[in-house]
């Protein structure tokens, strides 16, 4: 399958690679490829964080998935040929290895950093090999695999307003049946709706949902079908499990149940955050923003966009559990969302007839900068403005924007100490928001997710010395929950003491046994320099180190790396905690 990428020198390996074929002889193939011919790897830090949000999800599909990357990343290290560049922007990335001599991109079709290249249409001066069900497509050049290997056009079905369902209604005590013959007795009604009613079935696992008649069109049957078939079953997505038919007409499908309430109705501002989640902190609200950002990743990684991205579209049970719901109307390969909501959507895109069309990555960019800032700031849309225009729609067509770099200028901030959520949010971030709502920048979705695992970061190692810092909402007189930072910190050292001693006594004991493994990978690396950049470092794969460089920005290449003494045994690293 890869005789054609052992005459490279390098290969830029996509995450898509992992995800999608992890599970056959081709990625045992790939790693003995790379052990064999002495290949150089190159990754960026988009692979790492999307590899996270794969494992955090713990859908068993992706069983094979931590093994598989464990294989590879042990055996390029061993080998000291992984590289690594510090960044989630595709631009950058591409721009810092787009003159490796003999290089080739590997990635797949449905990869997110694949559809990065067809969006941008960056310059890169090798070639890229597509991996595909049949085998390997190797173009010279990202403009050649556009212009000969184009996404899909939309489907069809998208213009045929016809539908496919009966006059036939199931209810209460009715049985309906699977595509693959599995029966489901209609329990109890739990919802109705525009579109249809939920109902609790006999199988405690699934709930379904029954269609009203004149909804089911071919369009939605097929991206039915499709989400079926994609076969995600992680309890965070109430995705379709089942296609189910009464009387044999496409009547509905079954899906997991979510828990808790919607996120609508408790990020709607002090009253409603702190009656639902008094004892809450920043932490929480920043667990809850990753947990959602990851989602949404996982879906962008099986060719699924959400499309309509709205507080009302999840659930949340705790700051680590949400549900995405309302799954059936989401973009999947070229058959598109055929709704969204104004204050979500890219202003580029108002107007358009979202039926129409198929959304790219870069239009749910803007979506989920809209999520970052309304779940930072507990409800809040980053348009909302004191003594402003009559409608938010004028707001946002004007990038009234009410936020300052500097804090110079609070008048237009709303009250309730949103200025103040504003002031201590970490510098990065700040400019992130500022740049995406007031000068129209985008930021990919990985980015976000980066920035806000830093932010994260510093809640969780108490970096900040004003206590103010750690609040829902800092400098005001809401009954909430509020941190003593001296005596946190206290306690994480004493940890961190405990920790310290438990492995030095650990590895006492293992000197006197003088246990020796001689097969265990050092995990030493060095990387090396492309060109004049060194924006290569030694490779870190422990999620917790702190970053000191915002991985969304790459306009600076990042300081040298120090040199590594050689003399002295490398520590072994971790790999998100697999090895």
């Amino acid at each position: 399958m890869f005789e054609e990428l052992g005459n490279y020198l390098s290969i830029v390996l996509d995450y898509s690679v992992v995800l999608e074929y992890s599970n056959g002889v081709w990625f045992d193939e790939l790693t003995n490829l790379f052990e064999d011919k002495g290949i150089d790897c190159y990754i960026d830090d988009t692979f790492k964080i999307l590899h996270k949000c794969v494992v955090q999800q713990q859908d068993p599909k992706d069983v094979y998935v931590q093994n598989s990357m464990r294989s590879l990343i042990q055996s390029l290290m061993a080998t000291n040929t992984l590289h690594v560049v510090h960044t989630c922007n595709t631009e950058y990335f591409i721009e810092q290895v787009k003159n490796l001599r003999m290089c080739c991109i590997l990635t797949t079709r449905k990869g997110i950093f694949t559809k990065r290249l067809y969006e941008k249409a960056p310059e890169f001066n090798g070639d890229i090999a597509v991996l595909t069900p049949t085998g390997l497509k190797i173009f010279h050049s990202v403009a050649e695999m556009i212009d000969q290997f184009p996404m899909p056009e939309i489907s069809g079905l998208a213009k045929n307003d016809t539908f496919i369902d009966s006059d036939g209604r199931a209810s209460i005590d009715d049985v309906v049946i699977s595509t693959e013959g599995d029966k489901f007795t209609l329990v109890k009604r739990l919802s109705g709706g525009a579109e249809g009613m939920v109902f609790t079935t006999n199988n405690p696992k699934y709930v379904a949902k029954i269609y009203h008649k004149g909804v089911i069109t071919p369009l939605r049957w097929a991206k039915l079908k499709k989400l079926t078939e994609l076969g995600i079953t992680s309890s965070g997505f109430c995705t379709p499990q089942h296609l189910l038919y009464f009387r044999g007409v496409p009547i509905g499908y079954t899906m997991f149940i979510g828990k808790g309430t919607t996120l609508s109705n408790v990020f709607d501002g002090p009253d409603a955050i702190l009656e639902h989640y008094p004892d809450w902190t920043r932490l929480d609200v920043c667990e809850t923003l990753l947990s959602l950002i990851g989602k949404y990743l996982y879906l962008h990684m099986h060719d699924v966009l959400a499309g309509d991205i709205q507080l009302k579209n999840a659930l949340i049970y705790t700051s680590s559990s949400q549900y995405l719901i309302d799954m059936d109307s989401v973009q999947i390969g070229n058959l598109p969302c055929p709704v969204g909501t104004e204050e979500f959507t890219d202003p580029r895109l108002w107007g358009k007839d979202f039926a129409g069309f198929v959304r790219t990555l870069e239009d749910e960019d803007y979506s989920i900068a809209m999520l970052v800032f309304t779940i930072l700031f507990c409800g809040l849309h980053p348009y909302a403005t004191r003594k402003g225009a009559e409608t938010l729609r004028e707001e946002i067509l004007n990038h009234n924007f009410p936020y300052t770099l500097d804090n110079s200028d609070t008048e237009h901030i709303p009250l309730g100490g949103y200025d103040h959520i504003w002031e201590y949010l970490p510098e990065n971030l700040r400019i992130m928001l500022y740049k995406t709502f007031r000068e129209g920048k985008s930021y990919e979705a990985v980015c976000w997710r980066a920035a806000v695992q830093e932010y994260m970061n510093n809640l969780e190692n108490f970096v900040y010395d004003d206590p103010e810092a750690y609040k829902l909402f800092p400098c005001e007189n809401y009954k909430q929950a509020t941190v003593n930072v001296e005596e946190v910190r206290a306690q994480l050292n004493a940890k961190i003491e405990a920790k310290k001693t438990r492995e030095e006594n650990v590895a006492a004991r293992a000197q006197m046994e003088k246990k020796s493994f001689s097969n265990v990978p050092s995990g030493r690396y060095v990387s090396s320099n492309v060109g004049e950049s060194s924006s290569f470092r030694p490779m870190r794969f422990d999620d917790d180190a702190p970053n000191s460089e915002n991985p969304a920005f790459a306009s600076k290449p990042a300081a040298a790396s120090a040199p590594v003494n050689t003399e002295e045994p490398a520590k072994k690293k971790k790999f998100f905690g697999l090895f």
